[in-house]
């Protein structure tokens, strides 16, 4: 009897993302959003960290795993010693705030001291479609650069292109950095080709 031994299965390396701000800016309504290709318009206050998961797949190198990490943002969650653990191994940090509460923006700085440097950066401006004339007219760029930010982006998750655009952009940023952990096409073409868990 003549038995054919395969070689072991490789599985894909799961893309982690933490999404990181304070209570309020709209993290975990991107996250679902996101995870679920729908605008998602109620949810309740995290505690300490929810975890949101989105399947994709792709034409050319099957399926990928998306790990979206969505930490609380109220100050007890901080004060836990937590959050440096919960971020270790993440290939992306998106760092939200409320683009019609600036004060959201200036915190940032306390959130990057539980992220790894060496990982892609994004500042993501949250609510765009409630700002104001004003609120428009600020230019929170010299941020991104303070940060050390990839890029940085303004969304709305009642807008789900610009969700869709915006997380294209963070998974090509992380694959266009280990391209041997994750293999894929330039762009994910997130939108386009989608199978969601």
């Amino acid at each position: 009897m003549c038995f054919l031994q395969l070689g072991p299965l490789r599985e894909k390396k799961p893309i982690k993302i933490v999404i990181l701000g304070e209570g309020g800016v709209g993290k975990t309504t991107i996250s679902k959003s996101f995870t679920n290709n729908s605008f998602f318009s109620k949810s309740k206050q995290t505690i300490a960290v929810e975890f949101h998961l989105k399947i994709i797949e792709n034409s050319k190198n099957g399926i990928n795993k998306i790990q979206i990490w969505d930490l609380g943002g109220q100050e007890h969650f901080k004060q836990m010693g937590l959050f440096r653990d919960f971020c270790r191994g993440a290939d992306a940090a998106l760092l939200c705030f409320d683009l019609t509460d600036i004060s959201t923006l200036f915190s940032l700085s306390e959130w990057l001291s539980f992220v790894d440097s060496n990982i892609p950066r994004f500042l993501i401006g949250t609510k765009s479609d409630l700002v104001t004339l004003e609120d428009k007219n600020f230019d929170f760029s010299t941020f991104a650069q303070r940060f050390n930010c990839v890029k940085s982006f303004k969304c709305s998750a009642k807008n789900m292109e610009s969700i869709m655009m915006m997380f294209e952009d963070v998974i090509s940023a992380i694959r266009a950095r280990s391209p041997n952990e994750i293999t894929s096409d330039s762009k994910s073409h997130i939108s386009k080709k989608l199978l969601v868990s």
